[in-house]
């Protein structure tokens, strides 16, 4: 898989094939999710509910089969990598980018399957169209208690493979580590939520669009990333 992402790609000469399929797919994804919340606007909840799980979903799949083989933020733990440009334009320019675009990419996925479920759970079928429900919508005590066992369970599982399995190195279980602790802090912002948007359609809409000024910011970032990659400051061969 390494070796196919690393062939050369299509949207620039110094480009990879992943690069290049990893950022076509990002304008992608943001534009269905533009697209999806335009529908949400003009009231049209059913296409918007359909499209805007299509477009999650797929997201998901990509980003673990994508970041699973390149590791991009491991990359960014570890060291420069691609960058060749002068050494003070990859400390104070391309490494903050980076940085803020890896923490924007793990918000925007902790908040895509957050969005996935609350969208369900906010949302009431009727003779196979969707609408908001109105009125409060809290989640038990009980409930929160098991999903932060899964996350631990989940999290050991995950040292274990990558310490025993695969050999992987200390930023790599460091990585991993933030992520799970990420999802963990959202997962206790839940009450928070619940008592500051007790309206469950309000407290949708609201989540929905920081969501989407989440994902702009993503390809915003992104940009920038490859034009310096790729662009700007390739490394000379």
């Amino acid at each position: 898989m390494k070796e196919l992402l690393a062939k050369p790609g299509f949207l620039a000469d110094a480009s990879t094939l992943g690069a290049d399929v990893s950022y076509s797919l990002a304008v992608i994804f943001t534009g269905l999710f533009l697209a999806s919340w335009r529908l949400a606007k003009k009231g049209l909840g059913t296409e918007h509910h359909r499209l805007i799980f299509i477009s999650m979903v797929s997201m998901v799949v990509y980003f673990v089969a994508y970041y699973w083989a390149r590791q991009l933020g491991v990359l960014a733990l570890e060291g420069k990598e691609g960058f060749g440009g002068p050494e003070s334009t990859y400390n104070n320019v391309f490494i903050p980018i980076l940085s803020t675009h890896l923490v924007l990419v793990v918000i925007g996925l902790i908040l895509t399957i957050y969005m996935i479920i609350q969208g369900f759970r906010a949302s009431i079928k009727t003779n196979g169209e969707y609408t908001l429900k109105e009125g409060p919508l809290n989640v038990k005590p009980g409930r929160f208690k098991r999903v932060y066992l899964t996350l631990l369970g989940l999290w050991g599982a995950n040292q274990i493979l990558l310490t025993f399995v695969r050999d992987k190195s200390a930023a790599a279980s460091l990585a991993w580590a933030l992520i799970f602790a990420t999802i963990a802090v959202v997962v206790s912002l839940e009450k928070l939520i619940e008592n500051r948007l007790p309206d469950v359609a309000h407290r949708h809409r609201v989540l929905g669009r920081g969501t989407m000024i989440i994902y702009c910011l993503i390809l915003v970032t992104s940009t920038l990333t490859y034009l310096m990659l790729y662009v700007i400051y390739p490394v000379k061969t």
